[in-house]
């Protein structure tokens, strides 16, 4: 509520503090400021506001950054519309504490006498009824008007404060407040501290919406990829924006905030509150937006699977796909060793699962290994033991699956090492309840084109032998484009369920929209697009015009694959320690630009992988 304009007289400020006796015309927010203001010490001939450190400063200034470059706009024009008017903005922290001013450089100047300045605490503690401290304690706008200040020397001027709340948790990020000597101050004040607030109010919930988009989509690209197993996803502010088991969803952790923390040191707590559940730090633009917390990869305890055909989880009746799956269920109750390989998001862990589920192994454990995080110093630790006898992957897969995620990007020094435990199949294990050898069976993943690899050296001949008894290709989604309508509507379904929604259907425009798109990120792409649709559209029903541009938009052809552009690609990833945008500079093309090549010659971006 904003305080009314009513007359205050010096004896009635007076009297309030001979007798404590407040005036009957007083404005209920500033009769209770006043209250705190003498309940809390403050002495009424208190000349200046306390001015902090220059390291609390500096500490401020970082925590308010978000704030004050949203604001920077309005501060800029402040910069130009207040000039000449006798008056200035001032933007604080939820503390009181100043960190920017704009306006009349005169005012500027006089404000220093009193430390209305960068730096200056006005919280109500320090410097008694003020519009900065007042609209902060009341949580509401807050005009004070000369006499209404508390202390005498500050009743020289008058305030027009705004708190800016945050749009998700109504939290107080800050205020905007415009100030003024008394007798030159602008009747519209109010008007212009609120329109101010309301658009860094606005500008806060546009990116906090763009934030969680990129949280979602990067959240559903791990989702697809570990389709069982329980997750997490965490915004920057501590809200639970989404739990697989639908515990903690739409929750807010006390204390879960990044803050000023270590970015690992955040991760780390928010691990050890979920269990001990791996964390990932997921970023936007290189900062660090959120967190996905996964339960151990390589601990996950059998999946029961429904009754019926593990191979009903693929869907579609293009007739690659049905040739392919009559073969695997052909090979699934042998031991032999499967070779998976198809394009990023063509499904290969789901066919994986589905081998190993209708295998004589499912009743063993399915323990994937990402081989492209393997080093040579490590590779031990992770296929052996990592915390005690028996616990390493080798082990664990005793009786079940081993599979080797993407097998293709294993560093050269580590394929002997990996040839040398498949073919012993030993485990290491000081247990005397372990097997001496462990017996699995090994199903391996790659988008690469391992036979090239092989033929230019960067694949071992025999390891390749050792892993690809059989071999399976999965098509692409274009290669398919028949059952894009029907994975559509199921990852809609799917999606809606997660949500609590209804499913949207999609109209026969948006069906045909989608089947010419060519789908670089196959089916994990469409998985991805759809579970966006239900998120952000609100009608029941999915036209052309609600898909995403890059389906809208006919794209240009994929660019023919060059091997040698392909090996300066991988080159300058290696040398760029897997930084896109870096890449793209050393390659000389823009990032958009490597994308489309990295799709074309089946590559993985780093920030894709699990």
């Amino acid at each position: 509520m904003v305080a009314r304009e009513r007359f205050v007289r010096k004896a009635d400020w007076v009297r309030f503090l001979e007798t404590g006796l407040l005036p009957d015309d007083l404005d209920p927010d500033l009769a209770a400021s006043w209250l705190r203001s003498r309940d809390s010490g403050v002495l009424p001939d208190r000349m200046t506001a306390p001015q902090v450190t220059d390291e609390v400063l500096l500490r401020k200034r970082t925590e308010t950054a978000e704030l004050r470059r949203l604001a920077r706009a309005a501060l800029l024009r402040a910069r130009a519309m207040l000039k000449d008017t006798g008056s200035m903005m001032i933007l604080a922290s939820p503390d009181c504490i100043i960190t920017e001013t704009e306006g009349d450089p005169g005012v500027i100047d006089t404000g220093r006498e009193n430390r209305l300045q960068i730096g200056g605490n006005w919280q109500e503690t320090s410097i008694g009824t003020n519009g900065i401290g007042t609209a902060a304690a009341s949580g509401r706008p807050a005009l004070v008007h000369g006499i209404q200040h508390f202390c005498e020397e500050i009743q020289r001027w008058s305030c027009a404060a705004v708190p800016v709340l945050d749009p998700v948790d109504r939290s107080l990020r800050g205020i905007v407040d415009i100030s003024g000597p008394t007798d030159v101050f602008l009747p519209q004040s109010m008007a212009l501290a609120m329109a101010v607030g309301d658009e860094i109010t606005q500008a806060l919930a546009r990116m906090i919406g763009e934030e969680r988009e990129v949280l979602y989509q990067q959240f559903m690209g791990r989702r697809a990829r570990w389709q069982n197993t329980h997750m997490i996803l965490i915004d920057r502010r501590g809200a639970v924006l989404h739990d697989t088991r639908a515990v903690w969803s739409n929750q807010a952790i006390q204390g879960g905030a990044i803050g000023d923390r270590r970015e690992d040191d955040w991760a780390g707590e928010m691990s050890d509150r979920f269990s001990g559940m791996d964390g990932e730090i997921l970023r936007r633009d290189g900062l660090p937006i959120g967190l996905v917390l996964t339960a151990y990869r390589g601990r996950r305890t059998p999946v029961e699977t429904p009754s019926g055909d593990p191979f009903d989880a693929f869907l579609g009746t293009a007739p690659a796909i049905v040739r392919l799956l009559e073969h695997a269920r052909c090979v699934a109750d042998s031991a032999v060793p499967v070779l998976i390989s198809g394009e990023t998001g063509t499904g290969k862990e789901l066919l994986a699962r589905a081998i190993h589920d209708a295998s004589a192994q499912r009743h063993g454990r399915y323990v994937p290994v990402n081989c492209g995080a393997l080093r040579a110093d490590s590779a031990a630790g992770v296929l052996f033991e990592t915390d005690g006898p028996g616990s390493g992957a080798v082990a664990a897969a005793h009786g079940g699956t081993l599979c080797l995620d993407e097998i293709g990007e294993m560093p050269a020094d580590v394929q002997p090492f990996l040839l040398r435990v498949l073919e012993d199949g030993l485990t290491r294990a000081r247990s005397p309840d372990a097997p001496e050898r462990s017996d699995f069976r090994v199903i391996a993943l790659t988008h690469r084109d391992l036979p090239r690899d092989v033929a230019e050296n960067r694949f071992r001949r025999d390891l390749f032998h050792r892993i690809s008894t059989i071999q399976f290709r999965l098509p692409p989604l274009r290669d398919r484009a028949e059952d894009i309508p029907l994975l559509a509507q199921h990852f809609l379904a799917q999606a809606a369920a997660e949500a609590g929604r209804q499913a949207p259907a999609l109209t026969r425009a948006a069906r045909e929209t989608l089947m010419a798109y060519p789908w670089p990120g196959n089916a994990r792409e469409l998985r991805n697009d759809m579970q966006a649709l239900v998120l952000f559209c609100g009608r029941g029903v999915i036209d052309a015009e609600d898909l995403p541009e890059k389906i809208r938009t006919p794209a240009a052809p994929l660019p023919r694959p060059e091997p040698d552009e392909r090996a300066r690609i991988l080159k300058a990833m290696a040398a760029s320690g897997g930084n896109m945008s870096a890449t793209a500079r050393r390659l000389g093309i823009a990032r958009s630009t490597l994308y489309t090549k990295l799709a074309a010659y089946g590559l993985t971006r780093p920030d894709d992988r699990t």
